[in-house]
């Protein structure tokens, strides 16, 4: 699977960003965005499974994986969801992208609802949700997954050794749909750092979750929701804690969508084919 997978980097904006790619160059281009702490090899799995067909990038966000962290002083500018909403964009152009398929997990998913409503609303013909809906800042349903993750994000630990960190990371994302051992691995090693004292940590930088959460969005997201013509699917977690029952009702009752559960937290990992046929299938019509 890996030696399928190339390490590119683009500069956009005075940014630059790490991205995996996957396929071959002149393929139909799929962008795929992760969720708020994570990376973009946390697609490894699905990539390696569209790669025939299509051409898959896996973007890091900024202060994520490889890609450039803010400045002292500057997180509240380059960590916000409206920049990074302004470099995706800004990596369709630099890459010359004039129409691709979206898929993204949680915080990714945010994102495209906002590329699809906004900037990219003419250039994405497919959206894919991944356990994400409209508003989980302001579900109270969803309260209890959000301090979930803002606890273990704002003060990450790190170990001596790298299976330490697969320990932690199994014990923390428990919620995701079962991965194998050699899975666990893979996700591991593609979203670990070497601390200044050589210890191994998470692939982020702790200043990413205040500014999204602090953010003041300046257009209502079910309007923003409810104005996107992009063909859409929907994949929730049975269990999940972020995408709330209602809310997964709410979006489905407002506009025709595709719609998935799984028997999961958040959020299905994209690793089998029962999450991923659904999705080959769709971007395919």
């Amino acid at each position: 699977m890996a030696s399928d997978r190339t390490d590119e980097f683009v500069v956009v904006d005075g940014t630059e960003l790490h991205y995996s790619a996957w396929g071959e160059t002149g393929a139909p281009p799929v962008v795929c965005v992760h969720g708020l702490s994570r990376v973009g090899r946390d697609f490894d799995f699905l990539a390696a499974e569209l790669a025939d067909e299509y051409r898959v990038l896996c973007p890091d966000m900024p202060g994520r994986g490889l890609s450039e962290w803010a400045a002292e002083g500057e997180a509240d500018d380059l960590y916000t969801g409206s920049r990074m909403t302004e470099l995706l964009a800004g990596f369709f152009d630099e890459l010359g992208i004039e129409e691709a398929r979206y898929v993204g997990t949680s915080m990714g998913g945010q994102l495209g609802m906002g590329l699809a409503a906004g900037p990219l609303r003419e250039r994405l013909s497919h959206l894919v949700l991944n356990d994400v809906g409209p508003t989980p800042a302001e579900d109270e349903a969803a309260q209890e997954g959000i301090d979930r993750i803002v606890e273990y994000l704002t003060d990450p630990p790190s170990f001596e050794q790298l299976t330490d960190l697969e320990a932690f990371y199994r014990e923390t994302y428990a919620t995701f749909s079962p991965m194998t051992d050699a899975e666990w691995r893979v996700f591991t090693v593609g979203s670990a750092r070497r601390t200044p004292d050589g210890e191994f940590a998470p692939a982020y930088d702790p200043r990413v979750v205040e500014p999204l959460l602090t953010e003041e969005t300046a257009h209502d997201p079910w309007a923003v929701w409810e104005s996107i013509e992009t063909p859409t699917m929907v994949l929730k977690g049975e269990r999940s804690d972020i995408l709330a029952d209602e809310t997964f009702e709410r979006m489905q009752a407002t506009r025709d969508v595709e719609a998935h559960e799984y028997d999961c937290g958040h959020a299905p990992s994209l690793n089998v084919p029962e999450q991923n046929d659904p999705i080959r299938r769709f971007l395919a019509e």
